[in-house]
């Protein structure tokens, strides 16, 4: 008469192999969504605006710096960036904006203002250090001028960068 020992479930190993992923899969998913609340996506820096049920993306400020001829050369030295700026313009900004866009964060964006030197360049200082991929933005700091340039950098770099109006 062989009589053999039932054990409980907790002790065979099929369970545990069937249930284990779930030990794993629960916790990963409540902290996944833990931090889809409480972090942001940022915003999306540039002229798109909702119309109805659609999207729209403004390129006016684009389409006049194509017709102004504008471009922009830009150096940095350290925590100094000088920026010339070429095209035909009546009269030349006192002041330009340029944003480093961190594409996926709104908090880590730097904007810094460009003063005109009284030999036609632009030049500022940078307020913090920065590092890695960034979007460039370059536009007067004055409303009446409705221009933007675009560029790309990968930070800390000394080579110049050209900024250009953005075609579609």
């Amino acid at each position: 008469m062989n009589q053999t020992a039932i054990t409980p479930w907790y002790r065979q190993f099929w369970p545990w192999l069937v249930f284990s992923p779930m030990l794993f899969v629960v916790p990963a998913g409540i902290w996944m969504i833990y931090i889809s609340v409480v972090t942001s996506d940022g915003s999306v820096i540039d002229d798109v605006y909702k119309d109805g049920r659609s999207y729209i993306v403004s390129t006016e400020a684009d389409d006049l710096a194509i017709e102004l001829q504008l471009q922009a050369q830009m150096q940095m030295i350290g925590d100094r960036i000088s920026l010339r700026l070429d095209g035909n313009l009546e009269s030349w900004p006192e002041t330009l904006v340029l944003l480093f866009v961190f594409d996926a964060h709104a908090q880590r964006d730097v904007e810094i203002t460009l003063n005109r030197t009284p030999g036609g360049r632009y030049t500022g200082l940078l307020t913090e250090s920065i590092e890695g991929q960034r979007s460039l933005l370059l536009q007067p700091s004055d409303s009446k001028a409705n221009w933007r340039l675009h560029g790309n950098v990968t930070l800390p770099s000394s080579t110049i960068q050209t900024l250009q109006p953005r075609v579609r």
